[in-house]
């Protein structure tokens, strides 16, 4: 498996696991082409660390055969690698991983290999959060449908974490802020926002 290159890597990885390309494609809040265009097309030439990291928990492959650096081995702890996502695509931190306490993590999620960490950036949602404060987030599939909640977006901007809120009409949200002086974005159409995942905590920054 060593030897092979990160996208036939990919792609035996995807057939052995019954995944599709989409799917896989989905995990990484990409367009459902981005896997298939990478591995037949070789577009991009090489995978973002973010999306290598992510690849790394979701498969338990060491990020080198994607492409990327060694994950840090724990020391016999029982721990999880999970990826730590850049807010912008220029940010230092992406591509990062961090090891958690895997008893901890299991009992925060149902899905452990689905979680990664984003930092909070601004103070948009102050006083529920602050700026630097960490979130981990649930991964979010193209095909789930979300509740009333906390939420890692993606804008044009980077990742921004909002507050959804469902409206009664099908397929409507609102993205709002907890902070007044932010805009609210009301009465959108569910395809409208790309979630990447849920918060299911949030590390506060104690001044």
């Amino acid at each position: 498996m060593a030897k092979l290159d990160p996208r036939r890597a990919l792609d035996e990885l995807i057939k052995e696991r019954g995944e599709s390309y989409s799917s896989v494609s989905r995990l990484l809040s990409r367009n459902a082409a981005y896997i298939q265009q990478f591995i037949k097309r070789g577009s991009p030439a090489h995978l973002d660390d973010s999306d290598i990291a992510q690849l790394s928990v979701h498969f338990g492959i060491p990020a080198a055969i994607f492409g990327g650096d060694e994950v840090p081995e724990s020391a016999g702890l029982s721990t999880i690698a999970i990826p730590v996502l850049g807010a912008t695509d220029a940010d230092d931190s992406l591509g990062r991983v961090r090891l958690v306490d895997e008893a901890w993590l299991r009992s925060l999620s149902h899905k452990p290999t689905g979680v990664s960490i984003v930092m909070v950036e601004g103070d948009a949602m102050y006083p529920t959060l602050r700026d630097g404060d960490e979130v981990l987030i649930q991964r979010y599939l193209a095909n789930e449908n979300p509740r009333d909640g906390l939420y890692v977006i993606r804008a044009d901007t980077g990742l921004l974490v909002r507050r959804i809120a469902l409206e009664p009409s099908r397929n409507r949200i609102c993205v709002l802020t907890d902070n007044p002086n932010y805009p609210n974005w009301d009465s959108l159409p569910r395809n409208a926002v790309q979630i990447v995942g849920r918060v299911i905590w949030a590390g506060l920054h104690i001044a």
